[in-house]
């Protein structure tokens, strides 16, 4: 991490906001450093048009996550900001929409989203209730470092004797939230649909949120497992992949269920299980919504994903002529492509999918609640659907593997991949390198392995697709023989 001339640690957005690990780098006095920083930025950027500028805020299950997001009340309120805050825990999108609800210049949610129990986040949404851009990141963060580098303590109110001032109205969200994506979903198509669903909230901030929609549209027909408050997640990341599902694979053929929908600790991202309980990832979820939609509404407009994310999508915006759009990883690139105009569908291979008609947010309940649509319009189970899929457009497998690394390896890693492609993948034969985020290489068959060095973890990522698994198993050994060689010259 990064020091200022006077030796202070600076903060460091990532992908999706800042996080760090509870009681060490992410606490209470950073908390109020970091909410400093937000009201410099907003006071810069509202002063001229808005005396007093309004921010909303929630927080997930986490432990202390109530706390630090009372904090960032006390500091935006005593710095004459109008603040909205939760009454209780909610998933992200809920804070999302109440931003564009509230008309609020922005949102702040205190979460670390899928990250380990002993992490806690805090993310910033703009006024139009998605990722802040990176425009709007990069100005937080200077504006927040330079609070650091200016040695200041914000003002703030006490935290033992914490008060609802004036500037802080706590106001229940989740009304506003239901009603919004109920108004996105054809609610005459999935009414009473007669096929049983589980719902793995991974003891995050959906709980029992998610089982009451679902409720009220099909009775009896639901079920929920991990739907009690647990700030160790169960001993699990609450991350819908992976071992982390083996409760959620017991539950589906114990109750014998035709689809478990799989949301992440904050509720913005979301993975599946078919029939028989076979996982279905982001990527699978994504194909299936963007197929039905090319098929049944003939969309005019652009694609948007990740440069980690599966190739089918290329594949099937290749056949149906959509323009089709690739950006970095991280879900605020998506909602900046959004912001312009013309998009159809966006996704990233974490998780985060968006479809046309929501804010520019990403939303696990809402994508769970297309995954359901689809099916029911079209009478099929989510495998038959994607067996179709496979059938026109291949079959594919996909996976991403973490390592950790040392700064200095990681470092070293960045510097060899930049110069040259490694000479254990040349000789495999690469048709194009992608460099748009990390190192992408493409074989020629048309699988591809990307090694990507995270920014703020000490953390380097392997994604890999192909389409069987054991060419999907020799491509992650490619990829973590190049990482080894940098380790083992340390």
């Amino acid at each position: 991490m990064k020091k200022s001339e006077t030796g202070e640690k600076l903060i460091k957005f990532g992908t999706d906001g800042w996080r760090g690990i509870i009681a060490d780098d992410f606490t209470v006095e950073k908390i109020k450093i970091v909410t400093g920083g937000v009201c410099r930025y907003l006071k810069l950027k509202t002063g001229g048009r808005k005396k007093c500028p309004t921010v909303v805020v929630g927080y997930d299950t986490r432990f202390m996550s109530d706390r630090f997001a009372k904090t960032v009340s006390s500091v935006l309120a005593a710095n004459n900001i109008k603040t909205y805050i939760s009454p209780n825990f909610i998933p992200t999108p809920a804070l999302s929409v109440a931003v564009v609800k509230k008309s609020a210049d922005l949102g702040i949610m205190i979460t670390a989203s899928h990250n380990p129990y002993y992490y806690n986040g805090y993310k910033i949404k703009g006024s139009y209730g998605g990722s802040a851009t990176p425009e709007i990141v990069a100005e937080i963060e200077y504006s927040v470092n330079q609070y650091i580098k200016d040695t200041g303590s914000p003002a703030c109110y006490a935290d033992s004797s914490f008060e609802y001032d004036k500037n802080i109205i706590v106001e229940d969200f989740i009304t506003g939230y239901r009603k919004h994506i109920l108004s996105l979903i054809d609610l005459d198509a999935i009414k009473n649909f007669n096929f049983k669903v589980l719902i793995d909230p991974m003891y995050g901030a959906t709980q029992n949120l998610y089982r009451d929609m679902l409720e009220a549209i099909s009775p009896g027909n639901i079920i929920e497992i991990h739907s009690v408050l647990n700030p160790a997640f169960g001993g699990i990341n609450p991350e819908p992949i992976g071992d982390n599902l083996n409760d959620a694979v017991s539950a589906i053929k114990k109750e014998k269920c035709a689809l478990c929908i799989c949301l992440d600790g904050d509720g913005d991202r979301v993975a599946a299980l078919g029939e028989d309980a076979n996982f279905i990832s982001s990527h699978h979820i994504f194909a299936v919504l963007l197929n039905h939609i090319v098929k049944n509404k003939k969309p005019a407009g652009k694609v948007v994903k990740t440069v980690s994310t599966s190739s089918v999508i290329d594949k099937i915006c290749s056949k149906y002529g959509l323009e089709l759009v690739t950006t970095p990883i991280g879900f605020k690139y998506i909602s900046d492509e959004i912001l312009k105009g013309g998009v159809v569908i966006g996704g990233e291979e974490s998780g985060g999918l968006w479809e046309e008609g929501n804010i520019p947010e990403r939303d696990g309940i809402f994508m769970g609640l297309k995954l359901i649509e689809t099916m029911c319009k079209e009478g099929k189970t989510i495998n038959n659907i994607l067996e179709e899929i496979y059938n026109d457009f291949g079959y594919f497998v996909y996976r991403r593997l973490d390592y950790g690394i040392g700064t200095i390896q990681k470092e070293k890693l960045k510097e060899m991949l930049s110069k040259k492609v490694p000479d254990i993948l040349q000789t495999k034969g690469i048709r194009e390198v992608v460099t748009i985020d990390g190192y992408k290489y493409v074989m020629n068959d048309g699988s591809w392995v990307m090694i990507r060095p995270s920014g703020t973890e000490a953390v380097v990522r392997i994604y890999a697709e192909s389409d069987s698994e054991k060419k999907l198993n020799r491509l992650h050994n490619l990829g973590k023989k190049i990482v080894d060689s940098v380790m083992q010259k340390e």
